[in-house]
């Protein structure tokens, strides 16, 4: 090689090694100092766009996740609402055996169906106060989707609309059946729509025997009344029976009784009518019971729909739990591929680390000998 003193060629080149390895070890220090591989689109321009895909793809499956447990806790609350409606039917249920009791009197009975009649008011309130976040989850209209997945498509539908009308459907159940009249007006009724009125005149005969009044419709039919009048006569001691021989489903009732001087009235059947909203014949409320006699197994009814709300609502809590485990896997699995992208292997990071501080070390060196060579020129001029 020649020696030239304008142009120091190994110089040149100590420097130019000097400057890679620098760079190299800045690249080090911020892989090791961040913990990324890919800091910037220089380091790996398609690794960068590959770990930002997954990037996105983890983080809508980690607020599926968080939107999963909010359904659970959706479920959780109506599930703690129904379970206490539940215990309220049990209470009524428990009422209704106790109102069959021959021992009891008017007042007994009276006290029964007060207590009943709160029951029924708490469980309408449950119904109208049960809430999340806000909303209103019992109202027979709470319907919502929950994403449950990192793209717009994958939602689980959730829908509370198995109630609706009066609370859940046990307004108007009376258990301890009609009253002895006093000179007064006592009715039991379930909503309906009126069609009209038919009158019986037992004119001034004597009326004695028992006597049955029935009335059937067409299916149209949506309203039914009896009304007897007590205008004339004797009525002390008579025993007046009204027989409700309805027991079709889509028909309300209205049974009045209006006395003059005292008469005794009552029922000798132990039926319930059970009756749809008229607002609303299509719809799943709970049924609508009102009689007398053996009221339990209309209330075990109302039981049942409850319960079996609650296994839909199990069902589906167990379902979201499900996703969540399985969207936890999923995103598991693609943090571990991004992880092996875009994240620094230590290990080699150091190993590199070391080598160019070695380089680096030895091409300062080196440049430092290589800029002391033009000087051999002077000798040679002596």
């Amino acid at each position: 090689m020649g020696l030239f003193v304008n142009t120091n060629v190994s110089a040149l080149n100590a420097q130019r090694q000097l400057f890679d390895s620098s760079n190299r070890l800045s690249t080090a220090f911020e892989q090791l100092s961040s913990g990324f591989r890919i800091n910037s689109a220089a380091d790996d321009a398609a690794g960068l766009q590959i770990s930002d895909r997954m990037t996105s793809q983890i983080n809508g499956l980690n607020q599926a996740v968080r939107n999963a447990n909010d359904a659970i806790s959706l479920v959780q609350t109506a599930d703690g609402a129904l379970s206490e409606t539940a215990t309220s039917l049990q209470r009524i249920r428990q009422l209704a055996v106790q109102s069959q009791n021959g021992i009891n009197s008017d007042s007994d009975n009276e006290a029964i169906q007060k207590e009943v009649d709160e029951l029924i008011s708490e469980i309408d309130r449950i119904k109208d106060d049960t809430t999340f976040a806000g909303t209103n989850i019992l109202n027979g209209s709470y319907s919502t989707s929950f994403l449950v997945g990192a793209n717009s498509i994958q939602t689980i539908d959730v829908g509370l609309t198995q109630f609706s009308g009066s609370g859940f459907g046990t307004s108007g159940l009376q258990i301890t059946g009609f009253n002895a009249l006093s000179g007064g007006l006592d009715s039991s009724e379930i909503n309906g729509l009126t069609l009209g009125t038919i009158g019986i005149n037992f004119g001034n005969d004597t009326v004695t025997g028992t006597y049955k009044f029935a009335i059937s419709g067409d299916g149209g039919t949506s309203y039914k009344e009896i009304s007897m009048d007590f205008i004339a006569g004797d009525e002390t001691g008579n025993l007046i029976k009204y027989r409700d021989a309805v027991n079709a489903a889509n028909i309300g009732v209205t049974a009045t009784y209006n006395a003059g001087p005292p008469a005794d009235v009552s029922t000798d059947s132990a039926d319930f009518t059970i009756a749809e909203n008229a607002d609303n014949p299509s719809s799943e409320s709970l049924p609508t019971y009102t009689g007398s006699g053996d009221p339990t197994g209309a209330i075990d009814g109302a039981l049942s729909r409850v319960n079996g709300v609650r296994a839909e609502l199990g069902a589906l809590q167990n379902r979201f739990q499900s996703t969540i485990r399985n969207l936890s896997n999923i995103s598991e699995n693609l943090s571990a591929s991004r992880s092996r992208i875009r994240d620094t292997d230590y290990a080699q990071a150091t190993a590199t680390l070391t080598q160019n501080q070695i380089i680096q070390q030895a091409s300062t060196s080196i440049l430092a000998q290589a800029n002391q060579r033009p000087q051999a020129a002077l000798s040679l001029l002596g």
